[in-house]
């Protein structure tokens, strides 16, 4: 019969952040794939280095056994890993018998925002930031929409390594998620008190519109600092509802109000616009100010970061 502590320890290797995987003798989970580079031993034999990352660590994970689907293992996306901490000539490295890649339902399925590839971030620290941010989100149905839009490989990419734009704000690698963490603690920080207080479904609302406000330019910027062609003739607001559609029709089925809400916020028209809805909730007003007061924030504007 196990004790209380093997039991935990069971538990725990099971999905373990990466910065605490070599703290189990075997552990299994799903990960994001950086690279999966294959090598050649001293005795001419192939074996396989995989780097994997979540929103903890990137770690190097090694293969030996030639599993049938390393060849269709592919950077950006996730596998599932099973894996066993070793010791050769006093070094420990993390030997993996069992790893295949998932597809797009899988993904989905799997995919939580810890899943986040730290690799890919500019500066780490962020997603430490947007993990305290997300923890303040006590609607499960809501951050599972998070999830849903960012479980898609090329928007989480980009979200992670886009600049927030091209000459203005946060023009630097990874000012696109710099500039949403801020826009969402400004956004929390100021509703959090007296007459001007959200009530928690507000709260958990207005976390997720911030942090999702500009991801429309996903599909308008490069990570390298360019316009794509689509953000030659379209704006970034346009397509923020076009990113989160599926997300969205998901949310309709168990929280409507909540999407009803969210399209309302990211498509109502700015304050003293001419046309367009006019905000009926304080959170889109709200949000147009956090938005405004990060984008002019002098440090923001001057310091670029290659």
């Amino acid at each position: 019969m196990k004790n209380i502590n093997q039991t935990i320890a069971f538990n725990h290797s099971i999905q373990p952040p990466l910065s605490n995987a070599a703290n189990f003798k075997r552990f299994k989970g799903y990960y994001c794939v950086i690279s999966c580079v294959k090598k050649i031993d001293k005795f001419d034999l192939s074996y396989w280095v995989i780097e994997l990352s979540d929103s903890s660590a990137t770690i190097k994970v090694f293969c030996f056994n030639n599993p049938l689907n390393i060849h269709h293992i592919k950077p950006f996306g996730l596998i599932h890993i099973e894996a066993t901490v070793k010791e050769a000539n006093g070094q420990h490295y993390i030997n993996s018998a069992i790893v295949y890649p998932v597809d797009s339902a899988q993904q989905l399925a799997h995919f939580t925002l810890s899943l986040l590839p730290q690799a890919y971030c500019h500066k780490p620290e962020l997603l430490r930031r947007f993990s305290t941010l997300v923890k303040q989100i006590h609607s499960r149905v809501l951050t599972r929409f998070l999830a849903h839009v960012l479980a898609d490989n090329v928007v989480s990419y980009r979200y992670l390594q886009c600049p927030a734009s091209l000459r203005h704000h946060h023009h630097y690698s990874g000012g696109l998620l710099e500039h949403s963490i801020e826009v969402a603690e400004q956004l929390i920080n100021q509703h959090s008190v007296n007459e001007k207080k959200f009530t928690q479904k507000e709260r958990d609302i207005a976390i997720v519109a911030a942090l999702l406000h500009d991801i429309g330019k996903t599909r308008t910027l490069t990570c390298d600092g360019k316009r794509t062609a689509l953000g030659m003739m379209v704006d970034h607001d346009e397509l923020t509802l076009e990113v989160c559609a599926s997300a969205l029709v998901t949310l309709d089925k168990t929280d409507a109000s909540s999407a009803m809400l969210l399209r309302h916020i990211w498509a109502c028209a700015t304050p003293n616009a001419r046309y367009g809805y006019q905000a009926i909730t304080p959170i889109a007003t709200a949000l147009h100010r956090a938005d405004h007061q990060s984008a002019n924030n002098p440090f923001n504007l001057n310091n670029k970061i290659a």
